[in-house]
């Protein structure tokens, strides 16, 4: 006797609330109000903003698909409005898909070339969006299944400067799983909190604030 598996039923697919479900353009700028004051201003690269791991925006709030960042790294307007017009193109009747990151904020600046070195920072050429890791930057939902998310979010990780994977509820479900168990089955003290806490080879003296806060694991 054959065994069919059962049929994917959505009942408890959550809609944006707002009612929109294409991808919104991200403006490739950031908008000032001259009247508070407000003008463009350059700045350093400010690494930092996409250094370590992401505290806040790492859950899926529609319990679907999405795509997250493995390490830090920056998204530019050209990205954003590459993954729009793809994911607009492949979304059908009752899918939705929701930005996650914020519009692009921090300046990035270039000299024309042939320039002469000194003369000051160059002029703003364009503006990113700093992302952490494991931060999620967009999440696909409605009636849509695991295999057809996958086929037009996996190719779209190969956009960005930086590593992205797919992911879903179950698999960030599965991986809490795993990192609670392995804590709990754990039998081995010697970990960075031990290390640590005993200063084991004056280590406090040639750790770095970023080593103690992400125990090795980012940099």
């Amino acid at each position: 006797m054959k065994k069919y598996p059962f049929p994917v039923t959505y009942e408890n697919v959550r809609f944006p609330p707002n009612g929109q479900l294409k991808l919104p353009a991200m403006p490739a700028e950031p908008t000032y109000d001259l009247e508070k004051g407000e003008k463009k201003y350059k700045s350093t690269k400010r690494m930092i903003e996409a250094r370590g791991v992401e505290e806040v925006h790492t859950e899926l709030i529609h319990e679907q698909y999405g795509l997250a960042a493995v390490s830090g790294g920056f998204i530019d307007s050209d990205d954003f409005k590459f993954i729009q017009d793809r994911i607009n193109k492949n979304l059908i009747d009752n899918q939705f898909a929701v930005w996650r990151v914020d519009a692009p904020w921090l300046p990035r600046t270039k000299k024309a070339q042939g320039t002469r070195l000194g003369g000051g920072k160059g002029s703003i050429q364009k503006y990113v969006t700093p992302v952490r890791a494991n931060r999620i930057i967009l999440e696909v939902g409605g009636y849509i299944t695991e295999i057809e998310a996958k086929a037009f979010l996996l190719y779209l990780c190969e956009r960005f400067s930086f590593p992205v994977e797919f992911v879903s509820e179950t698999m960030l479900a599965e991986r809490r799983r795993k990192a609670e168990e392995m804590r709990v089955m754990n039998k081995n003290v010697f970990n960075w909190d031990h290390v640590i806490k005993y200063n084991m080879q004056n280590c406090t003296s040639w750790l770095s604030n970023y080593d103690v806060a992400w125990k090795g694991k980012y940099r």
